[in-house]
């Protein structure tokens, strides 16, 4: 009897279980596809392997392209578009990393040539966060000052008498980059194509000598005195950045930090001192700060990819240099020159200026 009520209840209780499920017995949920797998064919679409980073110019987001089932995110005929305040910039071609130090929200999507222009049909935001608010530093004055002479002019020497004059006054302060050109019936062997591109980025002009203060198309001055404009020059603003160079024989390092959230240029000079040619006929005339030949645009060259600095971040960038047999290795200098806008990018004018001697190096100045 007590037997046949241990079956009932047995049964009982199983009945009363059968309505359960029983913990041990559930399966885990199979794991979402890998949508890079999912993407239709003939569908162009971008994925990144992160959202965020830090805008400290190192850490790096990689994106995927994939095209149908293909992974294209470093063909040669794929182009990501970067988005960023309002403005679209191209990427270069199978490039798929990005960083920056610039802080803000980046928009990506991607174009892909395949016997016809495909596009992203999504987009991803990339956030670059400010990881550091640097230090705002006092940085020394030096201003660039950019000289027009040729040797068939007769006031040329006055003025450039002048100019070393107010250089030895002020030691240091000023980076002098003398362009040549032919004057008259007067041949100047040491004339350079950039001549003329540089006087018409400063406005055009006739007639020589000519000093342009830090590139502002304003100041046509011929001399042969310079100390009041000089002073009414530097008087004028205080340098927000600061500029570094190294000069190697093949390559030209440049870094440019500043206090404020600028977008910068840079502007890139090889100068030769001491050079022995006639000068309205004195054969024994030395010239110094000679041009021989500029390394960027004449309204100079992006840097930070034309983003804004950020503050206390260096950006950086390089120029190959080529040298010619017919310089002087040994008198050979540097001038860089960094430049600001402030017209929406119709001119740019000197914020500061760094130099230093083939072979060798110059860091910040600062203030003292």
């Amino acid at each position: 009897m007590n037997k046949f009520f241990g079956y009932i209840l047995a049964i009982l209780a199983f009945a009363a279980c059968s309505g359960t499920v029983d913990p041990d017995s559930v399966k885990p949920e199979e794991p979402a596809g890998n949508p890079m797998e999912e993407v239709p064919e003939g569908v162009l679409r971008i994925f990144a392997d992160k959202t965020e980073i830090a805008a400290d110019g190192s850490e790096t987001v990689t994106f995927t392209v994939m095209f149908g089932k293909e992974d294209v995110s470093n063909a040669k005929t794929l182009q990501l578009i970067r988005e960023y305040d309002g403005e679209e910039k191209r990427m270069a071609y199978g490039a798929n990393k990005f960083s920056t130090v610039t802080a803000g929200t980046y928009r990506f999507t991607a174009e892909y040539y395949y016997g016809g222009k495909f596009y992203t049909d999504n987009s991803v935001e990339i956030e670059a966060t400010q990881f550091f608010s640097g230090e705002e530093r006092a940085y020394e004055q030096r201003v660039l000052g950019v000289y027009f002479t040729s040797t068939g002019c007769t006031s040329c020497p006055s003025a450039t008498k002048g100019l070393k004059s107010l250089q030895a006054a002020n030691p240091g302060k000023i980076s002098v980059v003398a362009f040549h050109s032919h004057m008259g019936a007067v041949s100047d062997p040491m004339t350079i194509s950039e001549t003329l591109e540089f006087n018409k980025v400063l406005g055009g002009f006739d007639g020589l000598p000519r000093l342009f203060w830090n590139m502002r198309t304003g100041t046509k001055l011929i001399g042969p005195t310079f100390t009041e404009s000089y002073d009414e020059e530097t008087a004028a603003y205080q340098p927000q950045c600061g500029v570094s160079v190294t000069a190697g024989n093949d390559i030209v390092e440049i870094g440019i930090t500043s206090n404020i959230p600028a977008i910068y240029r840079y502007l890139v000079f090889v100068v030769e001192d001491g050079i022995v040619a006639d000068q309205t006929g004195d054969p024994d005339y030395v010239h110094d700060n000679v041009v021989r030949a500029v390394l960027t645009d004449a309204k100079g060259d992006k840097i930070n990819d034309n983003l804004p600095l950020t503050t206390g971040v260096e950006a950086k960038a390089s120029e190959t240099l080529t040298l010619s047999p017919d310089w002087n290795k040994d008198n050979l200098r540097v001038v860089v020159a960094a430049t600001v806008s402030t017209d929406g990018g119709f001119t740019w004018i000197v914020n500061n200026v760094n130099e230093c001697r083939l072979g060798e190096s110059s860091g910040y100045q600062y203030a003292e």
